[in-house]
C-alpha cells in the first residue's frame, strides 16, 4: 500500500471534517431552529462524512502519481493483459486474439491510483455524493437560517403575463426539429415533445407560486393532472412495449422520484406530503405497474388488457368514491402520507391533504393508460390522414382541429371558468377533456410533430428537482411544513433579484438532477442481488446515522 498517498487522505478528510465542525457551528448560530431531530442530526454527520471522504480520496488519488506510486490496472486493461497472456501462449486462435487486440495493447492507459480500496474510476459517486452534501446545505441555508432575507411577493397579474410571454418568445427561438441531424421524426408524442409539454407547464407553476397568481389557480390542476397523465402513459408504453417488470428497472424509478425528496425532508425536518407530487407520482406509477405486471404474459391480448384496465379503474372507484375505504386503506400509512399542516391547523385529519392531492387527480392516470394502449391507432389516423391528396388532407385537418376547438370551448365554459371550490368537485373527473384537446391539437399537422422548444425541454427534464428546491432556495417558506410564502431577496431590484436567485435555482436543478442518476447507477445496481445486499446496506447505514443522531441530540 502506499503509504505516502493514503497519510495524505486522511490529513485531508480530517481537516475537512474540522472545517465543517465550524460551518456546522456557524449556521446553528443563525439558524431560526435549534431544536433538531435526531434524524436531522444523523444526516448532518453523513453529509459531514460524504464530503471528508471525497476530500481525502480525491487528495491522495491526486498526490498518488506525483509522489511516484503506481496503482492497479483498470478493469478493461486487466482484460487486455488476459487476452494478451492467451495469445502468447498459443493455440488457434492465437493469431485472431493477437491481431484484434494489437492497438488496444498499443494504448493500455496508466494504473489507476487505488486509496482505501477506491480506485479512480470510482471516484464519481464521491464527488456526486460531497456536492449534494454542500447542496443540502445551501438549501438548509437558504430557508432556515437568517443569512437571506425574505420579502413579501410581488402580485401583478401584468408582470407574470409579461413574464410568460417573454419566455415563450425565448422558447420560440430554441425551437428545433425532434429526431437526429438529418432525419425528420413526425410521430406524435415523441419525448422531446413530452419533455417539452412538461417544461412550460412546470414554469408557468413556478411563476404561479413565485407572484402568487391565483387566477390561474384551475390552469395549475389541468397542469398537475398533465403530469399524472403522463405518469400513466409513459409507464404503461414501457411495460406495455418492453415487457420489462425487473426489480433493478423498478426500483430505479422509485429512485428518481424519492432520493431527493427524502432527503430534503429530513433535512429540513418536514413531512412527505408537504412535496405531493413526488408521492402521487409514487403511488400512480405503482397502481401502472400492478395493472400491467398482473397477467402481463396476456398483456398482448386486448380484451385481457381492457379488461385489467377496466378493473384498475374500478379499484379506483372503490377507493376514492365510495365513503371511508379511503381512510381505511391508508390509516396505516398516515405516519408516511400524513401532513399537519401550520396554516391549516382546522384539518384535524392528518390523510385530509393526501387524500385532497392525489383525489383530484385519481383518474387521469387511467387515461394516460388508456392513451397509450390506443396509441399505435392514433399514430396510424394521423399517417392515413397525411396520405391523402393534399385537398383532403387540408379538410380533413381543419375538421380535425375544429373539432378540438369546439370541445375545448365547450369544456372552457362549462367547467373551466367555475370558481376554484366549485371546479375541484369536477375536476377529477373531466381534467382527460382538455388534456386530449392539448394532445388533438399539438400533433394536429406533421411540421407540428416534427418540432419542438429546446428551452421547455430542458426545462421538462428537471420537473421534479425544479418542484422541490422553489420552496427553499427560490422562495422561503414559513417554516416547518410550510408552503413559500415569501421571495428569496438577495438584491434590491425585483427583476435582477429574480434573474441572479433564478440562476442559481435552475443550475443546482440541474445538478441534483445529474447527481440523482450517477448515484442510482450506484445505488441500485442491474441484479437482484445487488439490490439487496446494496438495500441491507443503506439500512444498516441509516439506522446508524440515526443511532449518533439520538446520541447527539441527548
Amino acid at each position: 500500500m502506499a503509504l505516502l498517498p493514503h497519510l495524505a487522505c486522511v490529513a485531508a478528510a480530517s481537516g475537512a471534517l474540522a472545517a465543517y465542525r465550524f460551518l456546522l457551528i456557524w449556521m446553528g448560530s443563525i439558524s431560526e431552529y435549534t431544536d433538531y431531530t435526531a434524524a436531522q442530526l444523523g444526516v448532518a454527520v453523513a453529509y459531514g462524512l460524504a464530503i471528508a471522504a471525497w476530500f481525502g480520496v480525491e487528495v491522495g488519488m491526486f498526490l498518488s502519481p506525483r509522489l511516484g506510486y503506481g496503482g492497479v490496472p483498470s478493469s478493461e486493461d486487466a482484460g487486455l493483459k488476459g487476452i494478451k497472456v492467451a495469445s502468447e501462449s498459443g493455440g488457434e486462435d492465437a493469431s485472431v486474439l493477437t491481431t484484434e487486440n494489437e492497438s488496444s495493447r498499443d494504448s493500455i492507459s496508466p494504473p489507476e491510483p487505488v486509496i482505501f480500496g477506491i480506485r479512480s474510476s470510482g471516484l464519481a459517486a464521491l464527488r456526486a455524493a460531497a456536492e449534494f452534501s454542500a447542496i443540502m446545505g445551501y438549501v438548509y441555508l437558504c430557508d432556515r437560517t437568517t443569512l437571506f432575507a425574505k420579502g413579501p411577493k410581488t402580485v401583478s397579474p401584468t408582470m407574470f403575463w409579461g413574464l410568460c410571454a417573454a419566455v415563450l418568445t425565448v422558447g420560440l427561438c430554441t425551437l428545433r426539429l425532434a429526431g437526429k441531424k438529418g432525419e425528420v421524426v413526425t410521430a406524435p408524442l415523441q419525448r422531446d415533445q413530452t419533455e417539452e409539454w412538461k417544461g412550460w407547464m412546470q414554469l408557468q407553476f413556478i411563476f404561479y407560486h413565485y407572484f402568487a397568481e391565483g387566477e390561474i389557480y384551475n390552469a395549475i390542476r389541468l397542469y398537475i393532472a398533465a403530469y399524472v397523465w403522463m405518469t400513466g402513459f409513459g409507464n404503461f408504453s414501457y411495460y406495455y412495449i418492453r415487457k420489462d417488470f425487473t426489480l433493478p428497472r423498478f426500483m430505479q424509478m422509485m429512485w428518481r422520484l424519492n432520493f431527493f425528496v427524502a432527503f430534503v425532508c429530513v433535512t429540513m425536518n418536514n413531512e412527505y406530503m408537504l412535496y405531493y407530487i413526488a408521492a402521487m407520482h409514487t403511488f400512480f406509477t405503482w397502481g401502472v405497474f400492478f395493472t400491467c405486471w398482473i397477467g402481463h404474459q396476456y398483456n398482448d391480448n386486448n380484451a385481457v388488457c381492457l379488461l385489467k384496465i377496466a378493473a384498475a379503474t374500478g379499484v379506483t372507484v372503490l377507493l376514492y368514491d365510495v365513503p371511508g375505504v379511503f381512510h381505511a386503506v391508508f390509516k396505516p400509512t398516515a405516519g408516511l402520507l400524513g401532513f399537519h399542516d401550520p396554516l391549516h391547523p382546522e384539518f384535524t385529519d392528518s390523510l385530509h391533504e393526501w387524500f385532497f392531492r392525489s383525489g383530484l387527480d385519481h383518474f387521469v392516470w387511467i387515461f394516460g393508460m388508456l392513451c397509450a394502449y390506443s396509441f399505435p391507432w392514433y399514430d396510424r389516423q394521423l399517417q392515413a390522414i397525411e396520405d391523402m391528396p393534399s385537398g383532403k388532407r387540408a379538410l380533413a385537418k381543419a375538421a380535425v382541429i375544429g373539432s378540438a376547438l369546439a370541445v375545448g370551448g365547450w369544456y372552457v365554459h362549462t367547467y373551466f371558468l367555475r370558481p376554484k371550490r366549485e371546479y375541484n368537485k369536477v375536476h377529477p373527473y373531466t381534467s382527460w377533456i382538455p388534456i386530449a384537446v392539448f394532445l388533438v391539437l399539438r400533433n394536429a399537422t406533421a411540421s407540428l410533430r416534427a418540432r419542438y422548444m429546446h428551452l421547455f425541454t430542458w426545462c421538462g427534464k428537471v420537473t421534479l428537482e425544479t418542484y422541490i428546491l422553489q420552496f427553499h432556495i427560490w422562495m422561503k417558506s414559513t417554516g416547518i411544513n410550510g408552503s413559500p410564502k415569501f421571495l428569496m431577496v438577495w438584491l434590491p431590484s425585483f427583476w435582477l433579484n429574480m434573474a441572479v436567485v433564478s440562476a442559481v435555482y435552475f443550475v443546482l436543478s440541474y445538478r441534483v438532477f445529474k447527481i440523482t442518476v450517477v448515484l442510482r447507477d450506484v445505488a441500485v445496481p442491474k441484479d437482484n442481488r445487488g439490490i439487496f445486499v446494496n438495500s441491507v446496506i443503506m439500512a444498516v447505514a441509516t439506522a446508524a446515522f440515526y443511532a449518533v443522531g439520538v446520541a447527539l441530540k441527548g
